[in-house]
């Protein structure tokens, strides 16, 4: 009777081990850079010395943030910094430096101050990777782009910073100044509100929902298709429904106030913003305040992830969206849902 016992006992927890083992969800789109360029800044880790032989060469420094298992980075290390013209441009006028974003190796930021990797991208504010940095000689961000951003965009944003512009004309400014083709409509979409825009709130008058404000530009490849293969999901669709939704023409004079009571146009709170691609949404909670914002090239598992970031509150508890998104994926895969970084 006993040896029957024991027997089922076991039977049971294999059957229950099984069960579970089943129901756990696949973790797809994650892709490991074997090697990284060899053309990176050779360095100790010290930016006060690294922006002093930069300075010393007439270059910039260039500091590129990354995690692994990233499929982000991992097109931006295969793409960007594989091609000839990129890369020779790369070479000729910037040092640069690679930093994990979670990464336990120590380094002396230009103040003086010592970090771990993880430690200083907490004090970058560092949410998305890949994320790049460009530094003038005293340490002071000239442009930050958060996430993947294309080939054609990175040629311009190199000259932009190589030739010295930013003394002279902001970043949103001098990209407008190259697109030639500004005469157009947006994509029609029923989910934005129609002007005037009027979108003052603070904790005296609190609004009653989230504000996502979305900036947009007329003949633009990646905001078409943002509508194409985004827009139409009905996971964009119930959490869009679920805010105050506004558009912007990002070239435009279109007035409005900003959540913050300030009397601009579409095309200047764009560049207040120092919102860096199209189409960029900016996620406000209900008082006025930025939560996050999506400004880069990202497809539909990080799109979705940020906009529940802001619907769920996990921002007021987790001030980092890449920690949010680990536990959020760890959850649906134990719900046995196969998640996909890259889909």
């Amino acid at each position: 009777m006993r040896l029957l016992f024991i027997t089922i006992i076991l039977i049971f927890s294999l059957n229950s081990w099984a069960h579970e083992h089943e129901k756990q969800g696949e973790y797809l789109g994650a892709k490991i850079v074997d090697e990284l360029p060899n053309w990176f800044k050779a360095t100790f880790m010290d930016f006060s010395e690294d922006l002093e032989e930069a300075a010393d060469e007439g270059r910039h420094v260039m500091i590129y943030f990354h995690q692994d298992g990233c499929p982000y980075c991992a097109k931006l290390v295969q793409d960007n910094f594989h091609d000839d013209d990129l890369v020779a441009k790369l070479q000729k006028d910037f040092d640069v430096i690679e930093t994990n974003m979670w990464g336990d190796r120590e380094l002396t930021d230009w103040q003086g101050d010592d970090y771990t990797e993880k430690e200083f991208s907490a004090k970058m504010k560092i949410q998305f990777t890949p994320t790049i940095l460009f530094l003038n000689t005293k340490g002071k961000t000239l442009l930050r782009l958060n996430g993947y951003q294309s080939i054609a965009k990175m040629h311009a944003t190199l000259d932009y910073i190589s030739s010295k512009t930013y003394l002279d004309q902001s970043y949103a400014s001098y990209m407008n100044s190259l697109k030639t083709d500004k005469a157009g409509t947006l994509n029609a979409h029923a989910i934005f509100e129609q002007g005037p825009h009027m979108l003052t709130r603070n904790i005296q008058m609190p609004a009653s929902k989230y504000l996502a404000v979305f900036f947009e530009e007329p003949n633009c490849s990646e905001c078409d298709n943002f509508y194409q293969t985004l827009m139409p999901l009905k996971e964009t669709q119930s959490h869009l429904k679920q805010m105050q939704v506004v558009r912007f023409n990002a070239l435009s004079d279109e007035k409005l106030i900003t959540p913050a009571g300030k009397r601009t146009t579409a095309k200047d709170w764009f560049e207040d913003l120092k919102l860096t691609y199209k189409p960029a949404i900016v996620f406000f909670d209900k008082t006025g305040e930025e939560i996050i914002r999506k400004d880069a090239f990202f497809k539909a598992y990080h799109t979705h992830g940020i906009m529940t970031y802001v619907l769920t509150g996990a921002y007021k508890t987790q001030p980092n969206f890449q920690r949010y998104l680990e536990h959020k994926s760890d959850v649906l895969r134990e719900q046995g849902i196969t998640v996909d970084l890259w889909k």
